[in-house]
């Protein structure tokens, strides 16, 4: 029989075998999902459109990040809304600032309005995300790996929805209508906030008190400097460099038009069917990587992933035939899958020892240098690009790989006793 004493054994190969998700994180992923659609679907038509839009080539990079220099501020801000408040009206506020700013892109007004509406994206998300993290870290007291890989898993597919039926929007009538109908689906987001509020109480903490045997019983693998530095590093390369220039390299190897048999693509379409790779294989690749987290432990997956991605980013660098380009840019984005859930659980792990009351503060401060690798990637990769060549921002990511791996491997970051379990010894 299943008792609540096992459900509370979070060991990296518990004996649980049959986890189970709490139905909150079903829909508090949905919910995130379907707030992306605008921001999934602009980072591949954009660079395409920039020109029409009357936007630069060197200010695509700045645009495509605004939404992340600004959630370094807007991420502490959040943190203090959530131990201050109930989750429900910050949840609900930030849904429908998000419906507003896809509404914002579609309109074409010029580079100022992109900017503001990326700034606008960039507040709703701190949102979004702090408050799915908090309750998944809330309900999920086992099998946290399998929980985050689920919530990573139906996000993903609503960026892969966008990408698809987005890009073709796009396609056949163009930048404005495309937007404007991902603007109009977000609605939907809005109503499954207010189903959440029937799964939850009203306070996370109400949900989240455990004793301190119980957040003694998971232990760290990854230190949680070690995951912040991850985290910058991953979202340098996945967000920032591989995902933020896509479109632009798939049109320079490919040009604009692909021919399938009886089927010729545009570019857009194309790119938006290789980011859904990306999004979808996330269906599978997430839970399953979350499941073994779980089974074998966080740093064995985590060295495996951060060698093979290096590599494909050396790969992806010096190879330029079109075949190999998709294929390996499909390694990269299985790889960069992986190391969303390796870090969003190593995180959870050192964020489950402390107390309820400080969570949202430590998911904060990690949120933010990942926003800070996500919102500098870009730049960079337009700034190099522009100056010597798109391959070099893919070089420079392997490097930063390698670095990393290293500094595990030699253990810089040792993993750290959480302060408030140190004083109740």
């Amino acid at each position: 029989m299943y008792c609540p004493a096992q459900r509370l054994n979070h060991q990296p190969a518990a004996a649980d075998t049959r986890p189970r998700n709490h139905p909150a994180i079903y829909v508090v992923s949905a919910v995130v999902a379907i707030s992306l659609f605008g921001d999934s679907l602009l980072y591949g038509v954009l660079p395409l459109y920039a020109e029409e839009l009357g936007i630069p080539l060197m200010a695509v990079g700045f645009v495509l990040s605004m939404n992340r220099w600004v959630r370094l501020g807007t991420n502490p801000l959040a943190a203090l809304t959530y131990q201050k408040w109930s989750w429900f009206r910050p949840l609900l506020e930030a849904m429908i600032l998000a419906v507003i700013s896809t509404f914002l892109y579609s309109r074409a007004w010029g580079l100022l309005a992109l900017l503001l509406a990326r700034a606008l994206w960039g507040m709703c998300w701190s949102y979004l995300r702090l408050g799915s993290f908090l309750i998944i870290l809330s309900t999920s007291s086992t099998s946290l790996g399998l929980a985050i890989g689920t919530h990573h898993a139906v996000t993903r597919l609503g960026s892969a929805f966008t990408s698809v039926f987005g890009g073709f929007l796009v396609d056949q009538a163009g930048y404005q209508f495309g937007l404007t109908v991902m603007a109009a689906l977000s609605v939907l987001g809005i109503l499954l906030v207010f189903r959440l509020r029937h799964l939850l109480p009203q306070t996370l903490q109400e949900e989240a008190r455990e004793t301190v045997e119980e957040r003694e019983a998971v232990v760290p693998e990854l230190s949680s400097t070690m995951c912040y530095w991850g985290g910058f590093v991953n979202t340098f390369v996945s967000a920032g460099v591989v995902v933020s220039s896509l479109s632009l390299v798939l049109h320079q190897r490919l040009g604009d038009m692909v021919s399938l048999g009886f089927w010729t693509l545009g570019i857009a379409t194309v790119s938006g069917l290789l980011l859904a790779v990306r999004w979808t294989s996330s269906l599978v690749v997430s839970p399953l990587v979350g499941r073994l987290i779980d089974l074998w432990g966080r740093k064995r997956i985590f060295r495996l992933v951060t060698l093979v991605m290096a590599f494909c980013l050396l790969l992806f660098g010096f190879i330029k035939v079109p075949l190999a380009t998709v294929l390996v840019a499909c390694l990269l984005f299985l790889g960069g899958n992986s190391m969303d859930v390796v870090y969003d659980t190593a995180i959870g792990d050192t964020t489950y020892q402390s107390e309820p009351e400080e969570r949202a503060k430590r998911l904060s401060r990690y949120a933010s240098f990942c926003d800070l690798g996500a919102a500098s990637g870009p730049v960079i990769t337009y700034f190099l690009g522009s100056k010597i060549g798109f391959e070099w921002p893919f070089f420079l990511g392997a490097v930063m790989l390698f670095s990393l791996l290293v500094v595990n491997l030699r253990g810089l970051f040792p993993v750290e006793i959480s302060e408030s379990l140190s004083q109740s010894q």
